[in-house]
């Protein structure tokens, strides 16, 4: 950048130089025209008022003379003659021709012609004359005329001499003009260059010191004074300096090169030791099939071959030949005649000057892809195909056109596998589905293919010919293997239940574009509505049931706005006590009245609003509602309200109860809650905790259904309920010896643990004797009414109070001798 604005700075010197020299040349230039311009003017005048104007006057005098002679002459001899007025007239028109050319001439800018008034005056004298007079009178009167022009021309001769004397006086002075022009242009010039000399020296010598810089420390040259002289010489130190320094660079370049050279060397030899190492065979083939280089593994694999040798030449290694046979791939695998597979791998490379071919024996390793996909579509617990084998399996039957009959799938669900992994642990249950899995795989043929869908649930798939009833059988073969046959878990024989969903997929159905998903949907469906059934758990897929379904999603649909638009209202169906022949208190049932579907009972939407979560803010509106009507009614009477296990495990539920209380005022002992049996399924622990804390309101706590198969007398020594219900299933079977044991035992037990017993599902006398000779004391049933809006809450306690007053609850025996005390 230094020698860059020392550059720059000479430039701008020279150019501001070049600039005052051609100023004060262009003021020198102009001041000389301008004096040019003066002494040309002067000259000029002298020639036009000097030169012209004496000639014309000396003319003039000439030809006054002429005349004056030749007068003379013609008049010669006398003096005192009289001359005419006609001679002296012509004599004077003469003289005025000479007067009038004279009157033309100017001197110094101005007319002349006023110095000839005089002489015109004589002129006119003699032209005017009266009379005649004498040659000597005119002869006077010319030689005055003449001598006058004389004085004239010496007067224009001095005239001259001045204009003479200014012409001379300008060219002196433009001639001093000049001079000192010249003298300042070369002082100015001489102070420009001794500048110019000075500035560009020192922007020399800075450029020098550059140099000298670029070029070394130690670089010296000689103070000449001269700036150019050191700037060569430091030109040529730098070209010296910079021969060594390309010398160098020139050096360093073959060591590098050298090096490079060794490196690349040491690289090649590491690259075919890489190459010798790695474990895939490598060759290099021209484009003839000529073999251009190898690799040990090569050699090992393909002993008689080596370079230079032609890979498919007639006496090549016989396996090279077969896996080089065209058309060649770029990748591709080939089988070996010796059942060895291989990849082969080309690529074609410019650099290399040939066709890399890898070979590489992929034996082994697509057997181990083999396994690992078959091991992706095994279930790792039982052996069994997984969910993504099935799902895959059943694509491809679907598809399959030589499939004549049907495809039938099976989904079998293992109920109760929840309580065998809390009871017994994870490892029995583990077990059971291994031993289930093997049973299953036992039932079908050898082409069907046998599954783990999920966590307890199984599925068969398989082709099924055209015998009839063959799905049916497979069903039944199923539940059989299972029901009634125990299997041995954790050393203990155990009872297993299953649920199986079966679809019977039709040829027409695989033409119209049944997927995998769809059926495996339908096959769902059946099996939930397999679950769903109390006894035999089988169902078979059917179109009607997604029309079900449908209609199900409709009623949640429905149920939701039911809660919005407040359509629920209350029932009531009494409680008898038997000692007193009365009601004793009624429960709270829950009815749904639709706007199109009219009174919908419990049993169709209870389990779907505990399915869908809706059942907590029902039973909310249910216990506020029955709580404040019962406030309202005789104090010995009861209200029994009913809570699902979604409602007593939910949050809040002891301020729910004690809100409801509150809020209507109804005395607490009062109020009895119904909680099932399945409620102690789920976090037993927090269960009886909040029922505790129920208790502990002064309420009536009851257990429903009681024995239906999850009671537990541990659950009864923790939480001594106030009342236990017997359920109505034993009751209405009274005939039968093991319901009425049970019927007994129950109460047998409440005595034992001072619990009230009450029996639901009284429907016949014959049932109402049975209990009340059992010891039952209180009972519910359509006996003594169904469930009824509470305006008819009146009406069924005059019924049920004259029902007991006319026999009409008691044996036709019994009723006549109650009619006739």
């Amino acid at each position: 950048m230094r020698e860059t604005r020392s550059f720059m700075s000479i430039n701008a010197k020279l150019l501001a130089s070049g600039l005052v020299l051609g100023l004060l040349g262009a003021g020198f230039a102009l001041t000389i025209d301008r004096s040019s311009g003066a002494l040309v003017e002067a000259s000029e005048r002298v020639v036009r008022e000097s030169a012209n104007p004496l000639a014309r006057v000396e003319a003039a005098a000439i030809r006054a003379d002429e005349l004056a002679d030749r007068f003379e002459q013609q008049r010669r001899g006398d003096a005192a003659r009289i001359v005419t007025r006609e001679e002296t007239a012509q004599l004077a028109d003469g003289l005025s021709k000479v007067m009038a050319e004279l009157r033309m001439v100017t001197m110094d800018g101005r007319s002349v012609a006023a110095k000839f008034d005089e002489l015109d005056y004589s002129i006119n004298r003699l032209r005017l004359a009266d009379g005649d007079v004498t040659l000597r009178l005119v002869r006077r009167e010319m030689s005055e005329i003449v001598s006058r022009l004389n004085g004239i021309a010496h007067d224009l001769r001095h005239g001259v001499d001045s204009l003479r004397s200014d012409a001379t006086a300008r060219s002196d002075e433009l001639k001093r003009v000049v001079t000192a022009g010249i003298l300042a242009g070369l002082l100015a010039g001489l102070l420009i260059l001794v500048y110019l000399s000075r500035s560009i020296a020192n922007s020399i010598r800075q450029a020098t010191s550059s140099l000298l810089r670029v070029s070394g420390e130690g670089a010296v040259v000689p103070i000449t004074g001269d700036a150019i002289a050191e700037l060569e010489a430091a030109i040529q130190f730098v070209e010296i300096t910079l021969d060594d320094r390309i010398e160098e660079i020139a050096a360093g370049r073959r060591e590098t090169a050298r090096r490079h050279e060794d490196e690349l060397q040491r690289q090649r030899k590491r690259f075919e030791a890489a190459l010798n190492n790695v474990p895939q065979a490598f060759c290099v083939l021209d484009d003839a099939g000529k073999i251009l280089s190898v690799n040990a593994a090569f050699s090992q694999l393909f002993p008689s071959m080596q370079a230079g040798m032609v890979a498919t030449a007639p006496n090549a290694d016989p396996l090279l030949s077969h896996l080089l046979v065209p058309p060649p791939q770029e990748n591709e695998t080939r089988d070996a005649p010796d059942g060895r597979t291989f990849e082969l791998r080309r690529h074609s490379s410019p650099q290399v000057g040939g066709t890399i071919v890898i070979f590489e024996d992929v034996t082994r390793l697509q057997a181990v892809s083999r396994e690992i996909e078959r091991l992706s579509g095994q279930d790792a617990l039982t052996g069994l195909a997984n969910r993504t084998r099935f799902y895959a399996a059943l694509e491809t039957m679907l598809r399959d056109e030589t499939i004549e009959g049907e495809v039938l799938v099976l989904s079998i669900d293992v109920e109760d596998f929840n309580t065998v992994n809390a009871t017994l642990g994870q490892a029995a249950g583990d077990d059971l589905l291994r031993q289930l899995g093997e049973r299953f795989r036992s039932l079908v043929p050898e082409d069907a293919l046998v599954a783990r869908l999920d966590g307890d649930e199984f599925g068969i798939l398989l082709a099924l010919g055209d015998e009839p009833g063959g799905k049916q059988r497979l069903a039944r073969a199923v539940m059989e293997a299972v029901d009634g046959r125990p299997i041995r878990v954790a050393g203990r024989p155990l009872a297993v239940a299953v649920a199986v969903g079966l679809v019977a997929i039709s040829r027409d159905d695989r033409l119209a574009g049944l997927d995998a998903a769809r059926a495996m949907q339908n096959c769902e469906l059946a099996l939930q509505q397999a679950k769903a059934q109390p006894l035999r758990k089988f169902k078979a897929y059917r179109p009607e049931l997604r029309e079900e379904l449908q209609a199900k999603q409709l009623m949640v649909a429905d149920l939701r706005a039911a809660i919005e638009r407040n359509e629920f209202e209350l029932h009531f169906q009494p409680f008898v006590d038997l000692r007193r022949r009365a009601v004793s208190g009624f429960e709270a049932l829950v009815r749904w009245r639709h706007p199109t579907r009219g009174v919908v009972g419990p049993g169709t939407f209870i389990p779907l609003m505990e399915e869908m979560g809706l059942i907590v803010p029902l039973g909310r509106f249910v216990l506020f509602e029955a709580c404040r009507q019962a406030a309202g009614w005789p104090a010995n009477l009861t209200l029994s309200v009913n809570l699902s296990p979604l409602q007593v495990k939910s949050a809040g539920i002891v301020s729910v109860v004690q809100n409801a209380l509150k809020s209507s005022g109804l005395a607490p002992e009062r109020l009895q809650l119904e909680v099932t049996e399945s409620l102690f399924l789920d976090d037993a622990e927090g269960v009886l905790e909040t029922l505790q804390s129920l208790r502990r309101l002064g309420l009536v706590m009851s257990m429903d259904d009681f024995g239906t198969g999850y009671s537990s007398l541990g659950y009864l020594s923790r939480f001594p309920f106030d009342k236990i219900k017997i359920d109505q299933s034993f009751v209405r079977d009274m005939g039968r010896d093991e319901n009425i044991a049970i019927v007994r035992a129950v109460m047998g037990l409440g005595a034992a643990m001072r619990m009230g017993v009450i029996a639901e599902g009284v429907e016949t006398v014959d049932q109402l004797m049975r209990l009340e000779q059992e010891g039952c004391t209180e009972v519910q049933g359509f006996l003594f009414s169904r469930p009824r809006p509470a305006s008819d809450l009146p009406k069924i306690l005059m019924d049920v109070r004259e029902g007991f007053r006319t026999g009409r609850f008691a044996r036709p025996a019994e009723s006549g001798s109650a009619k006739a005390g």
